[in-house]
């Protein structure tokens, strides 16, 4: 594993998973960092890994991730598969003395993200919650500890999607409980708790409420439809540790409007509010003498996929960035899911443990 002395060297980064968001927004951030080097990527079909090594210019690509750690020399790993992968991976990889980037949720449950953070104790770990490198984020937390609402009393995060709102979706992982528990809740609620733990602290109770606004889908060879068994639809009520309250509205059947989806948060406070919108430039800033823009010069999610990677690698050498999400960080995410799936069952509020 490299050390911070080794801050010269190049960084030897292997890939797990050869989907979407590896293509579309882990390999752009490689490409902004100048010191690492993609050498391989792995997944399940080797075929399938070896003609996204070819599109890509990775010089190696493999069936299993055990063969990939015992064949090439890594410092680091980016867990990008599917959720119910994650634990099968991180047990492979525990065996190598590598750092770990794993993306969210760590696990399906509180219990497998528990052995996953047990597993990464010895070793530099993340979870991959890449909304903390989001310009337009990270402006709208500076904002708030540098105290231009005053003390915060309020956080509301809409996280609307349209993946989902037709029909013509067809049924896949993302819609079957086994493999994404509580659906959207599953997906994007890390994304927005970690929002809020970062800005507030700790969440000790939660009450939800949730949906299935479409409860088929055919199946994507053109066969009957499919029972969708998670939901599509939530909110959720939060309070933290220190008594602020937050609100969540998840979507991944909002309206098509022409964007595939947007992430708004709104921070309110004593003196004033502060908001940040993904389909926005700027974030806003109001109190009682009116309302300030604090412009940021990039907005785009993609813009924050180099720092993650930078991230990363400085913490593998021992310099981890003190607000970069932590293996822990996504337990707590975890668990704060978790108290979500007991209120849904019970249909009342849950305290976080």
């Amino acid at each position: 594993m490299p050390t911070a002395g080794d801050a010269h060297d190049r960084f030897r980064l292997g890939l797990v998973g050869h989907g979407r968001w590896a293509s579309t927004y882990f390999l752009p951030g490689f490409r902004r960092v100048s010191d690492v080097d993609v050498v391989a990527v792995c997944g399940r079909d080797a075929g399938r890994a070896s003609a996204f090594a070819q599109e890509h210019g990775i010089p190696s690509a493999y069936g299993s991730i055990e063969r990939m750690l015992e064949a090439e020399h890594l410092d680091g790993v980016i867990i990008a598969s599917p959720p119910h992968e994650h634990e099968a991976a991180v047990r492979a990889v525990a065996r190598h003395r590598v750092a770990v980037l794993c993306e969210k949720p760590l696990a399906l449950d509180g219990d497998g993200a528990r052995r996953i953070r047990d597993l990464l104790a010895d070793r530099p770990g993340m979870t991959g919650f890449t909304l903390r490198w989001h310009p337009l984020f990270r402006t709208l937390v500076r904002a708030v500890r540098d105290g231009e609402a005053g003390r915060v009393r309020h956080v509301r995060i809409r996280y609307l999607q349209s993946s989902g709102a037709t029909t013509a979706r067809p049924w896949g992982w993302h819609f079957d409980a086994a493999t994404e528990p509580l659906g959207v809740v599953s997906d994007l609620g890390p994304h927005a708790i970690d929002l809020v733990r970062w800005i507030v602290g700790d969440v000790r109770e939660v009450t939800a409420f949730a949906r299935t606004t479409i409860p088929f889908r055919a199946d994507a060879d053109g066969g009957a439809a499919r029972a969708v068994t998670n939901i599509d639809d939530a909110d959720v009520q939060l309070t933290a540790a220190s008594g602020v309250t937050a609100s969540l509205t998840l979507s991944r059947v909002a309206p098509d409007t022409g964007a595939p989806g947007s992430i708004t948060v709104e921070v309110h406070g004593e003196t004033g509010w502060i908001r940040a919108s993904s389909v926005d430039e700027d974030v806003l800033i109001g109190d009682a003498s009116g309302t300030r823009r604090r412009p940021v010069p990039v907005t785009s999610i993609l813009d924050g996929a180099g720092d993650e990677i930078r991230d990363f690698v400085d913490s593998a050498r021992g310099a981890p960035p003190a607000e970069s999400p932590t293996i822990e960080d996504g337990l707590r995410a975890q668990l704060v899911i978790e108290a979500i799936a007991r209120s849904l069952e019970a249909g009342a509020a849950s305290v976080v443990s």
